[in-house]
C-alpha cells in the first residue's frame, strides 16, 4: 500500500528502531476517532495506512504500539493478529491451479510468451535490482522490435513487495492481449495501433523476500546498515521528500538518501524518458481505489484534471472502485504517478486493488476480471485523450490512421465541448486542430482515389465539424488549382456540407 502513518500520539521515535524491531511481526489494526486534519498530519512519518475512512485508518503496526493509540482516546480493533503468519497461510493454501506468480514463474512466462508470440511481443530487461535481478518488461505491438510513432502505455506492478495482486493484473492483461490478438478484432486494432509495455515487478528483490521469507515486506532490499530497504514509491524525484515519507532507514516509508537513489526507480525513470509514454497504471493493494495526481500536497492544481477524472470514472465502471485525487487521502511525495505526470505529462493512475494486501490465491481470477478491462481502456485512451495532453506529441498525430483520428476527435470534443477553463480549452483545441488537419489529409487522399467512404464516415460524425471544414477548404482549393482531381459530384456535396 502506497500510504503511511506515524501517529503524533505515539511516543516511540522512528529513529530509535533497531534491526530486531524492524523485523518484528506486525498486525493490521483499525484505529478510530481520527479527524481528517489528524490523518493528514500523521501522514508524513512512518506507519503504513492500508485504508482510510472518514474518521479511521487501517494501519500496519506492532502490537506493542496499540496502547499508545488507545491511551489517547482512539479505539483500536485488531483485524489480523500476525501479518507474517497471514502471508504464510496464503502461501500454504496455493495449489497448481490457484497460485500467485513468483519472480521465477513470471520470468519464465514472459520468455515463453516472447517465443510463442514473437511477431507481436518481445521482452527486455530495463535494469537490474540491488540483488542483480532483471527488471523485466514485455512489449506488445504489431512491430515489437521497432520504435513506431504510436501512442504508448505503461502498465506496472509490485513497487511494493507484499502487494502480490499488483503483478497478477498486468500479467493477466498481457495474456489477454496475446491470446486474443488473432481472434478478437478489437484487440488486434489496439495492439496494431499502440506500443504497450508491461513491467510486472518493479521491485523483484522485495517480492522474492516477501514470498520466500513469508514476511509482510514492503520495500526493496537495500542494505542501509542496520536496516534494509527503501520505499520505491517514495523515491521518485518529483517533489521528493516534501511530505508523506520518512528520513529514517528503518521506516517502511523511507524515501532513500536522494531522489532516484535506487536502481529500480532509476531504471523506470530512464525507461520512461526513452519511450515517452502517454499514460500509465501502477498497481498496488489495497483499498479499491483509483487515484490520480497530485499526491505530494493537498489541493495542488492539476491542469489536466478533467481528463483524469473522466478516465478514472470510466475505468471505475469496470471495477466499481472509488475515484480520488491522491492527496485527498493524505499527502505523500516521491510517488510514481507524480513523477509520471509532473515530470513527463503522462496520464498516470494508481489502482489500489482488493480489500486486503494479499487475498487468497483462489481470488486471483476475480480481481483480474474486474481490472483487466480497465487496463484495456487505458491502453485505448492513450490514443485519444493522450493526444491532447502535453504528452501528445505531433509525430503521433501525424501517424494516425483515419479511424484512430476520428475516435480521438469524438472523445475530446465530447469532453471539452463545455469546458469553462479557457486555458485548458485552448490547449485542447490546438491539438484537436492538428488531429482534424490530419483527418482532412487522409480523407482527401481517399477522395483523390475516388473512394468517398472515409468522407462519408467523417461527414456523419457530429463531433468532426472542424475536420469537415478543413476537408471542404482543401478540396475547393486543390480543385481550383488542378481541375479533375476530385469527382464533380463529390465537390458539390462537400461544398454544401
Amino acid at each position: 500500500m502506497r500510504r503511511f502513518l506515524t501517529t503524533v500520539f505515539c511516543c516511540i521515535s522512528l529513529l530509535s528502531f533497531g534491526t530486531a524491531q524492524a523485523e518484528a511481526a506486525k498486525c493490521l489494526a483499525k484505529v478510530s476517532k481520527l479527524s481528517n486534519k489528524q490523518i493528514f498530519s500523521l501522514a508524513s512519518q512512518g506507519y503504513d495506512i492500508a485504508r482510510r475512512g472518514v474518521d479511521f485508518v487501517e494501519v500496519v503496526i506492532e502490537k506493542e504500539e496499540i496502547n499508545s493509540f488507545v491511551s489517547k482516546g482512539h479505539p483500536v480493533k485488531v483485524i489480523i493478529e500476525d501479518l507474517d503468519q497471514y502471508v504464510k497461510k496464503v502461501k500454504a493454501a496455493q495449489n497448481k491451479i490457484d497460485a500467485y506468480y513468483t519472480y521465477a514463474t513470471m520470468e519464465k512466462q514472459l520468455k515463453e510468451w516472447a517465443t510463442k508470440y514473437s511477431d507481436i511481443c518481445m521482452i527486455e530487461s530495463i535494469g537490474k535490482s540491488h540483488e542483480n535481478r532483471d527488471i523485466w518488461a514485455l512489449k506488445i505491438s504489431d512491430n515489437p522490435n521497432k520504435n513506431e510513432a504510436e501512442p504508448a502505455a505503461l502498465i506496472m506492478g509490485a513497487h511494493h513487495a507484499r502487494e502480490w495482486p499488483s503483478f497478477e493484473v498486468p500479467m493477466a492483461a498481457a495474456k489477454l492481449l496475446l491470446n486474443e490478438y488473432a481472434s478478437n478484432e478489437e484487440i488486434k486494432k489496439l495492439v496494431d495501433n499502440r506500443e504497450i509495455w508491461i513491467v510486472p515487478m518493479v521491485n523483484p528483490d522485495g517480492v522474492v523476500y516477501s514470498m520466500e521469507k513469508s514476511r509482510y515486506w514492503r520495500k526493496n532490499r537495500r542494505d542501509n546498515g542496520g536496516s534494509y530497504g527503501v520505499d520505491l514509491n517514495r523515491n521518485y524525484g518529483y517533489q521528493w521528500g516534501v511530505s508523506g515519507s520518512s528520513s529514517s532507514p528503518s521506516s517502511d516509508t523511507y524515501k532513500g538518501s536522494a531522489p532516484f537513489s535506487e536502481p529500480e526507480t532509476t531504471a523506470v525513470k530512464e525507461f520512461v524518458k526513452r519511450e515517452k509514454f502517454q499514460g500509465s497504471i501502477s498497481f498496488h493493494t489495497y483499498s479499491e481505489l483509483i487515484l490520480y495526481p497530485f499526491s505530494y500536497a493537498y489541493n495542488v492544481d492539476n491542469p489536466d484534471r478533467k481528463v483524469f477524472v473522466q478516465m478514472a470514472n470510466d475505468m471505475a465502471r469496470f471495477n466499481k472502485y472509488t475515484v480520488k485525487n491522491s492527496a485527498d487521502l493524505y499527502p505523500a511525495a516521491g510517488e510514481c504517478d507524480d513523477f509520471m505526470y509532473g515530470e513527463n505529462k503522462m496520464l498516470s493512475f494508481t489502482f489500489e486493488l482488493c480489500s486486503t494486501f494479499i487475498p487468497a490465491a483462489n481470488q486471483i481470477p476475480t480481481f483480474n476480471e474486474l481490472n483487466v478491462p480497465a487496463v484495456i481502456y487505458l491502453i485505448d485512451k492513450v490514443g485519444t485523450y493522450g493526444l491532447v495532453t502535453p504528452a501528445g506529441r505531433d509525430e503521433l498525430i501525424e501517424a494516425l490512421n483515419l479511424e484512430s483520428a476520428r475516435r480521438a476527435i469524438i472523445d475530446n470534443v465530447d469532453l471539452f465541448a463545455g469546458e469553462g477553463n479557457v486555458t485548458m480549452r485552448n490547449e485542447a483545441l490546438k491539438q484537436l486542430e492538428k488531429i482534424s488537419q490530419r483527418t482532412a489529409a487522409l480523407v482527401c487522399e481517399d477522395l483523390r482515389k475516388g473512394d468517398s467512404s472515409s468522407w462519408q464516415s467523417i461527414k456523419n460524425t457530429p463531433q468532426a465539424r472542424l475536420a469537415v471544414s478543413f476537408i471542404r477548404n482543401r478540396v475547393l482549393f486543390e480543385n481550383a488549382h488542378q481541375r479533375g482531381i476530385y469527382r464533380e459530384d463529390l465537390i458539390e456535396e462537400i461544398k454544401n456540407s
